[in-house]
């Protein structure tokens, strides 16, 4: 039996609106491009269990899609359902293989990379329900209650890849929990390794509890079978662009720490770029729609849980208007707590560029779905300095690891810095040892490349650009001034005179 689990409806009747009824919304939904069900009862007696699964066994079939029983397989055997899913506290999946036959659907939850090796060792599974990816009301019993984010799904869909791409029968995915019209599109595009992608979302109350449910549906699987605007690579052609920032005047938006913002908004001007430092989220709408060019640098610097809110909104709107985000995970290299504060918000959305020195950038590695602990060269950072010592193959590698992970271009900085964009890349050398004495100077350069970003030229070519710009001002300041605070100066100076 081929199988389309791209859009996976998970029933629950505990939230339909008084304007519908359970099958009613379930009807709705098949006819306007559910692909596959799942019956979830938890309350009902067997026999009127038994008695819904064919009601709705009787709407799929008309279909031609298949019904699922969710854990109970006497009910799946009643009714002759097309298969059986179970959780980890179920039943064990090969007892249920024994008794539905070879010939059924058999689904079996994963939580963590674990789980999935038990379900690949057996090989008697067809598909896998990852998740949950982001917290949910629907499920309360969850290895992680704020969810495994795009992140805990790589590292599982990794594990998935290695038996599928060994075996001639291969072993579907789809990611459940949290997911609806607001982050489907995001899901389907960032839950995917080299090899291996989910084959579908499941969701529950998007369809489920809306007043309409045939359109949530429909608009619904419109949205996991197109890309997000913000992963389009489409750019203008700029052969000098950061004389193209000059004229052009975009702007930089700040989400930065207190220390650097006199410092980052000087250099923005230099170019001939507007910085805005706000953190205000009533306003980050307004921006990105309405301001054209426009890009976000996101300075992770002194993280506090009302910042944390801040930045989580300011990814998710500047994600809705396809505006681009520079990331510096500043020290999460160094404490358990910064990394953690940066996985929750590359969970939450997409950052064009993720730009930091080798400690933070190993850091960030350590979020992928190729690392393991046996891959850890010990101490990364000192407070936010990176203490790190790697060849440059491994530099290279860890990069290009975090680059095809998060989709994202990745700038690694220091006395060599590495532009990476999947597998290819650009050095560049470093400005001068000075800039390591001026606070900001590595924050700032965040700056420098979202200025270049928010023009709409390509991504990588802004960041190779925006480098290699920035370090010449650097070696030209450094030719003529040779302590910290008149370096600076001259800095700033050799930045505007680069661009205008």
């Amino acid at each position: 039996m081929t199988v389309d689990y791209s859009l996976y409806l998970v029933t629950d009747s505990t939230m339909i609106p008084e304007s519908s009824t359970f099958l009613r919304q379930v009807e709705l939904a098949i006819a306007n491009g559910a692909t596959i069900v799942q019956l979830r009862e938890k309350k009902l007696s067997t026999l009127d269990f038994i008695t819904r699964a064919q009601q709705v066994h009787a709407l799929t079939k008309a279909k031609g899609i298949p019904l699922i029983i969710n854990d109970r397989v006497d009910v799946a055997l009643a009714i002759d359902a097309e298969g059986v899913h179970v959780g980890q506290d179920d039943m064990p999946a090969e007892l249920v293989r024994r008794l539905i036959g070879e010939n059924k659907i058999l689904g079996v939850t994963c939580s963590v990379p674990e789980e999935v090796e038990a379900v690949t060792a057996s090989g008697i599974a067809d598909y896998v329900g990852l998740g949950t990816v982001y917290a949910t009301n629907t499920k309360k019993d969850v290895t992680d209650p704020e969810g495994t984010g795009p992140i805990g799904i790589r590292k599982m869909l990794q594990v998935l890849g290695r038996y599928n791409q060994s075996h001639e029968k291969k072993i579907n995915s789809v990611a459940i929990g949290g997911i609806n019209h607001t982050n489907a599109d995001k899901v389907m595009y960032e839950c995917a390794v080299d090899g291996e992608r989910i084959d579908g979302v499941a969701v529950v109350s998007c369809i489920m509890a809306s007043e309409n449910a045939g359109k949530a549906t429909s608009d619904l699987l419109k949205i996991i079978e197109t890309t997000p605007n913000w992963a389009s690579r489409s750019c203008i052609q700029e052969a000098d662009i950061g004389k193209f920032v000059a004229q052009t005047h975009p702007l930089v938006h700040h989400i930065t720490n207190n220390v650097v913002k006199n410092f980052s908004a000087n250099v923005t001007l230099a170019l001939g770029a507007s910085p805005i430092m706000s953190e205000l989220a009533a306003e980050f709408h307004e921006f990105a729609s309405d301001i054209p060019m426009i890009a976000l640098v996101l300075n992770l610097g002194t993280p506090t849980p009302e910042l944390m809110s801040v930045f989580k909104t300011a990814i998710q709107v500047y994600n809705k208007y396809a505006k681009h985000i520079v990331f510096d995970p500043v020290a999460c290299g160094a404490t358990q707590a910064r990394l953690q504060a940066s996985k929750k918000l590359l969970n939450s959305g997409h950052v064009s560029v993720i730009k930091g020195n080798l400690g933070e950038i190993q850091g960030i590695w350590k979020l992928t779905s190729t690392y393991s602990e046996s891959s850890n060269s010990g101490s990364l950072m000192r407070g936010v300095d990176s203490i790190a010592k790697l060849t440059e193959e491994k530099i290279i590698q860890i990069g290009k690891e975090v680059s095809k992970d998060f989709k994202t271009v990745v700038v690694i900085t220091g006395k060599v810095n590495y532009i990476i964009d999947g597998d290819k890349y650009t050095k560049s050398e470093g400005g001068s040892e000075l800039m390591g004495l001026v606070t900001g100077s590595g924050c700032s350069l965040g700056s420098t490349i979202a200025a270049f970003l928010a023009t709409g030229a390509d991504v990588y070519l802004s960041a190779v650009d925006a480098v290699n710009l920035y370090n010449e001002a650097g070696r030209r300041a450094a030719g003529y001034s040779s302590t910290p605070g008149s370096f600076m100066i001259s800095f700033v100076d050799e930045l505007y005179k680069l661009t205008h």
